[in-house]
């Protein structure tokens, strides 16, 4: 049999139950007219033509028929096994040696791996023969094919082939220096800012490696040198995963071209540096925010990702249960008085407070934010940067915006007294202030702020609510399974006896679609503390912490510790995860 056709492709969905009988002329008149209109040069497959059309699956009308599906559907009719590709696990160098990129792009094949002597190959069209043919005159070992989705197949052997061609050629680049054998031979060296700034393998390295980290879903890029290469690694889903070694001779290039797209100085590389990047992709704006610093063996880069769609967010999509994002809004509708938001470093403080303020920026409205640095523009608010080197700092700011006749500021973080001072001012004098804090849990905050020097009195009178929050991994949905969690799982998290001694959870049993992890995505696990009168004499009176917590935990708030048994006991994340993220 020779390459799957249109016709035969839509045969196999109805049989297996995808497509009814009368979708299938349908469907194949529609391809007679997009494949006479399409124009000449690579014909459009059959598989990318079928999941363009966006149908729904017969067999469950909720999905549609995507490439995933297809893959199966094939396999099955070849007699194969089917696999989604991970391109996280996938190995660079093996795919590279093994075939080469124009072959590849061609037959649409993609070596796996080698196990037992064989090459496991992956091919998005089963019953094309050719390229599995060509291989096997060519290649001593056996071969075992799989059946990939074709837009995996296609989008990985694109990024994959595409980056370490860069890297190759601008490997070979940087290397062909002097020709030692021919002292006579004149070779024009480039300089060190045309290969980093313009060089066009360079250039082509860095563009791979952002889309690579845009599919992935990554929230942070780390280029780390080492002694013998570099290496490049994505943060997803808040674990960092190795993506790739960069040859020692390439990395100070590709540093210098991010660099020199942030704005950057790349003649500076003893101190640390910091810049700002903005991309298009599919559309729509996404900036990056670039941190540089000396290491031991070069300079260390992180590039942080922030998706408008993640960063700015409706509340309800955030984690908050019906309960905690009724008494949150309450919050925000205050005329005046301080919000909380706090927790350490990478827990979604910024995520909350963007949205909260998309919800406040109204154009009746005067919202004035000021950020170290700014994370994201928002045209709805007036956004300040803070520059410690000339003096604007986050107290000074704060102090300035006073004048500027505003409704409602963000303050970045309360770091030291002249910050909180002017903090409590604004509040004061009728404006509604929302700031983040580095504390563990909610009624700390106010203990934080008293250790700065503020009035116990002046706190009582102006703080509305404290939010403490932190990220936990969700199960993916698409491998979740059934997990049993035994008296001692129980009592290491602190589950209620009078619940029960066991407890049925969930876990994810890792798949193609997470990456072999088990979770996909992140929410939050919220501490909501209401400042209510009690409280505010119990704070005028500076009463200890816990004090406050009890009388906050009378009143219905529920604490981290079981917030994150909450989204354990729904199936959203799992044991392990918040032992991870809550230390219990």
């Amino acid at each position: 049999m020779g390459k799957i056709t249109a016709e035969a492709l839509a045969s196999y969905l109805c049989a297996s139950g995808h497509l009814s009988t009368e979708q299938v002329p349908q469907l194949l008149r529609l391809w007679e007219a997009r494949k006479s209109a399409s124009e000449k040069g690579r014909p459009l497959h059959p598989i990318a033509f079928v999941v363009s059309l966006n149908l729904p699956d017969r067999a469950n009308p909720e999905n549609s028929l995507d490439d995933a599906l297809i893959a199966r559907v094939l396999a099955q009719k070849a007699g194969l096994q089917s696999a989604r590709l991970d391109p996280l696990k996938l190995d660079i160098e093996f795919i590279h040696k093994t075939v080469s990129r124009p072959f590849a792009a061609r037959y649409l094949m993609l070596p796996l791996t080698e196990k037992d002597g064989e090459i496991y190959m992956a091919v998005a069209d089963p019953f094309d023969m050719e390229g599995v043919d060509l291989f096997r005159q060519t290649s001593p070992k056996p071969l075992r094919r799989v059946v990939a989705p074709y837009g995996d197949m296609v989008r990985i052997i694109h990024e994959f082939y595409g980056f370490r061609s860069a890297l190759t050629n601008a490997e070979k680049a940087m290397n062909s220096g002097n020709d030692l054998g021919n002292l006579e031979q004149l070779v024009r060296l480039q300089t060190g800012t045309e290969i980093e700034a313009s060089d066009r393998h360079v250039v082509n390295a860095v563009e791979y490696l952002l889309h690579h980290a845009y599919d992935l879903r990554a929230s942070d890029i780390h280029l780390e040198p080492k002694r013998d290469h570099a290496l490049a690694r994505f943060r997803i889903d808040g674990v960092l995963h190795d993506i790739a070694q960069i040859p020692k001779v390439v990395y100070p290039a590709i540093v210098n071209r991010i660099k020199a797209l942030s704005r950057m100085d790349i003649a500076e590389k003893r101190r640390p540096q910091d810049g700002r990047l903005k991309t298009d992709r599919d559309g729509k704006e996404v900036e990056l925010r670039i941190s540089s610093v000396p290491v031991a063996f070069g300079e260390k880069l992180v590039l942080r990702i922030f998706d408008p769609d993640m960063l700015v967010r409706d509340l309800a999509s955030l984690g908050f249960r019906a309960d905690e994002l009724e008494v949150f809004e309450g919050f925000l509708q205050s005329p005046h008085g301080i919000i909380l938001v706090t927790g350490p470093t990478g827990s979604g403080k910024t995520t909350t407070l963007y949205s909260a303020l998309k919800i406040l920026a109204q154009p009746g409205v005067n919202v004035i934010s000021i950020e170290d640095p700014i994370e994201m523009v928002m045209p709805q608010l007036n956004q300040i940067a803070v520059n410690p080197k000339i003096g604007l700092t986050f107290g000074s700011a704060l102090r300035t915006v006073l004048r500027q006749d505003p409704d409602i500021v963000m303050v970045g973080e309360i770091r030291d007294q002249e910050t909180a001072e002017n903090a409590v001012q604004a509040a004061l004098t009728g404006h509604l202030v929302l700031s983040t804090l580095h504390t563990n849990d909610a009624p700390s905050a106010i203990t934080r702020l008293q250790d700065l020097g503020m009035p116990p009195f002046l706190l009582a009178s102006t703080i509305v609510g404290v939010i403490a929050q932190r990220l936990v991994r969700v199960i993916c949905p698409r491998c979740k399974e059934d997990q049993v969690l035994g008296p001692e799982e129980l009592r290491v998290i602190g589950w209620p006896e009078e619940k029960g001694t066991t407890l049925t959870a969930k876990r994810g049993a890792g798949c193609a679609h997470c990456r072999r992890t088990g979770y996909y995505g992140r929410t939050g696990i919220y501490e909501i503390m209401a400042v209510d009168e009690t409280m505010r004499d119990m704070i005028d009176r500076k009463l200890d912490s816990n004090l406050l917590r009890e009388h906050a935990v009378k009143n219905g708030m529920m604490t981290l510790r079981e917030a994150a048994l909450s989204k354990l006991a729904r199936g959203v994340t799992t044991f392990e995860e918040i032992i991870r993220v809550t230390g219990i």
